[in-house]
């Protein structure tokens, strides 16, 4: 593989590593928002479990393409001062999607098949979990409960 292609794929391995990385920050504080409804706190904290899976596979497709990268990564996630809600969370999920959807022709150029695939089942789950949460804020603004909605 050439080095430019290399590169980036490193690099877009990197930022979907960070871009897990915050998740893990943004659904913590979304499962301990006690105003949110108990069903979003839980689903929150089953889709910290999921992206923890999907940090791992990344973590160690970027440690073994680049172990210097890795290292500099690694650290402690600082939990988010200020209250998230619906919102924060779709943000984060349209975020992960565009990461996903940028890292994977990267990992096919360089036939790592089975990062590609960890990406595409990463992105059928992000694309489930974003139309469930799309669900849950859709019922028009102002009219959805005040809970779902960030503080001013």
């Amino acid at each position: 593989m050439d080095a430019a292609p290399r590169t980036t794929l490193d690099l877009r391995l990197a930022d979907a590593c960070r871009g897990e990385h915050y998740g893990l920050s943004v659904l913590q504080a979304i499962a301990n928002n006690a105003a949110l409804p108990w069903d979003v706190r839980e689903r929150a904290d089953l889709h910290h479990v999921e992206t923890e899976a999907q940090l791992g596979r990344l973590a160690r497709a970027l440690e073994t393409l680049d172990p210097a990268l890795r290292a500099r990564l690694a650290g402690s996630i600082e939990p988010s001062a200020r209250l998230m809600a619906i919102p924060d969370w779709i943000r984060l999920e349209r975020r992960e999607i565009a990461a996903y959807m940028d890292l994977m022709p990267y990992a096919r150029h360089a036939h790592l098949e089975g990062l590609a695939r960890d990406c595409a089942s990463a992105l059928d789950l992000q694309r489930s979990v974003l139309h469930w949460l799309e669900s849950l804020d859709a019922s028009a603004p102002g009219t959805a409960p005040s809970a779902l909605r960030t503080p001013a």
